[in-house]
C-alpha cells in the first residue's frame, strides 16, 4: 500500500526531504504544501547576487517544475497550515481544507522580526525574508540612494557590504555593542567591522532606532535612533532577526521549547508519524550534543534530507555538522560547529586588509566546539578547514 507524505513548507528542507524520501521510496504520493505562491526557492542570495542583479529570480529555483512531477510531487501553492491532528494524522489549512497523511513534515521555516517604532510599516522601510522582498529592494538601491540598515547580524551586514559596492550611501546601525552577536569574539567583530567602513560604510553601535520619519511626500526620510540623531533615507532594511513559523502548532501537541519544535536524533517530534526540521526544529546538536535551534541553509538542507529518509523508513540519526558560509564584499566567511556557548575564544590570523585570514576556535570544556575562518575562500586552507572539522567530530581540540 502506497504511503501519503505531506511536506509541509516551501523552503530547501522541504525539497530535500522530497529527495529523501524518494532515495528510499519511489512509489509513496507525496503533496508539498507551501504559503508562497513561488515554486520552492533559495534564500540567501537575496541580500548578496539577487540583490545586486548578478542572479535572476529563475536562477534561485531550487528545481524546475518538472523536477516535481519527476518526482510525482503534488505541488499546492499559497497553502498555509493551521493546525495538525495526531490522531486523526490530519493537517486542516487556513482555507478550512484538511489534507491526510500517513507520514507528516513540518517545516514552515521562518520570518523577518520587526521592530516596534513607530513609521516602520512606511514606505520604504522593507523586510529581506522573500524574492519579492528582495525585489522591491533592489528597486530601490539605485547609485547614490540613502540606505539605512537596522541591525548589525549577517542580513543587515550583507546587503550593507551589497548596498556600498552598488553605488548606494550607506548607514548601519546596530543597537548592540558590536556586530555579529553570534560570533561572541570581539576582536572578530571588529575586524568584520573594519572592513565595512573601509569600504565607505558608516557604521554606528549602540544606537537603538525608535522612529522611522516620513517626508512631505509619504516617503521614507529618515531613521530617527534613541538619542534624537536622524539619518537621512530613502530606504531602510530592518534586519534583526527571525522567528520560527510555529504558532499553528501550538494548540496540536507539540513539545515547544524555545522557539522550537522538539525532535530526537531521527527529527522526531512527539507525534506519532510526524517529523520537523530546518529553521523550526530544536534538535540534539551532534557536536554539543545539545538542543540547538539553526536557521541556515545547510542545516536546513541536510535535516530535510534526514527527515525524508527517515519518513520513509531509514531511522537514522542525524550527524552532520553544522556549516554556515557568508560573503562580506571579497572577504569570505565559514562558521563550523557551535560559536554561541564557549568557555573561551582564541583568535589566530592576520588582519592584513590586503590578506586578511583569521581562524577563531570556540572552546567548551577544554574541546572544540565551534570555529570561525575568514578568507576560507580565497587562502589555501582546505587542509585546516578539514582538520577542524575533524576535531568538531571527534570532540577533540587542535593544538595552537
Amino acid at each position: 500500500m502506497s504511503t501519503r507524505y505531506v511536506i509541509v513548507g516551501g523552503g530547501v528542507a522541504a525539497t530535500s526531504a522530497i529527495e529523501g524520501i524518494r532515495e528510499i521510496d519511489s512509489d509513496g504520493e507525496i503533496v508539498l504544501l507551501t504559503a508562497e505562491r513561488e515554486l520552492p526557492y533559495n534564500r540567501p542570495p537575496l541580500s548578496k547576487g539577487f540583490l545586486s542583479g548578478g542572479v535572476q529570480p529563475e536562477a534561485l529555483r531550487v528545481h524546475e517544475p518538472a523536477w516535481y512531477r519527476a518526482n510525482g510531487v503534488r505541488v499546492r501553492i499559497g497553502q498555509v497550515g493551521r493546525s495538525v491532528h495526531l490522531k486523526k494524522q490530519s493537517l486542516t489549512l487556513e482555507s478550512g481544507e484538511r489534507e491526510s497523511y500517513d507520514r507528516l513534515l513540518l517545516a514552515t521555516g521562518s520570518r523577518a522580526r520587526t521592530i516596534a517604532a513607530p513609521g516602520v510599516e512606511a514606505p520604504g522601510v522593507l523586510h529581506l525574508r522573500t524574492v519579492a522582498d528582495g525585489g522591491r529592494l533592489r528597486a530601490l538601491l539605485k547609485p547614490g540612494a540613502r540606505l539605512v540598515c537596522v541591525g548589525g547580524g549577517f542580513i543587515g551586514c550583507e546587503v550593507a557590504a551589497t548596498a556600498r559596492a552598488m553605488g548606494a550611501e550607506v548607514v548601519l546601525l546596530e543597537s548592540g555593542p558590536s556586530l555579529f552577536k553570534a560570533f561572541a569574539d570581539a576582536a572578530l567583530a571588529t575586524f568584520l567591522q573594519t572592513l565595512l567602513v573601509s569600504r565607505g560604510a558608516v557604521v554606528r553601535l549602540n544606537s537603538r532606532v525608535t522612529r522611522f520619519r516620513s517626508g512631505a511626500d509619504g516617503g521614507l526620510a529618515a531613521v530617527v535612533a534613541e538619542d534624537g540623531e536622524q539619518f537621512p533615507a530613502d530606504v531602510a532594511v530592518v534586519g534583526v532577526g527571525s522567528e520560527p513559523n510555529i504558532e499553528w502548532l501550538a494548540s496540536s501537541g507539540f513539545a515547544i521549547d524555545r522557539g522550537g519544535v522538539v525532535v530526537n536524533v531521527r527529527l522526531e517530534t512527539q507525534g506519532a508519524n510526524v517529523w520537523a526540521a530546518g529553521d523550526i526544529a530544536r534538535f540534539p546538536d551532534p557536536t554539543s550534543r545539545q538542543p540547538r535551534r539553526l536557521e541556515h541553509w545547510d542545516n536546513a538542507f541536510w535535516q530535510g534530507k534526514q527527515a525524508g529518509r527517515n519518513m520513509a523508513g531509514a531511522g537514522e540519526s542525524y550527524l552532520h555538522l553544522s556549516l554556515f558560509t557568508t560573503e562580506l564584499l571579497d572577504v569570505a566567511v565559514t562558521v563550523l560547529g557551535d560559536t554561541e556557548h564557549a568557555d573561551s575564544i582564541r583568535v589566530l590570523g592576520s588582519t592584513s586588509e590586503k590578506a586578511p585570514h583569521l581562524t577563531a576556535y570556540y572552546i567548551r570544556a577544554r574541546k572544540l566546539a565551534g570555529a570561525v575562518l575568514a578568507n576560507l575562500a580565497t587562502e589555501n586552507r582546505a587542509a585546516e578547514f578539514d582538520d577542524l572539522q575533524r576535531h568538531l567530530t571527534q570532540g577533540t581540540t587542535p593544538e595552537f
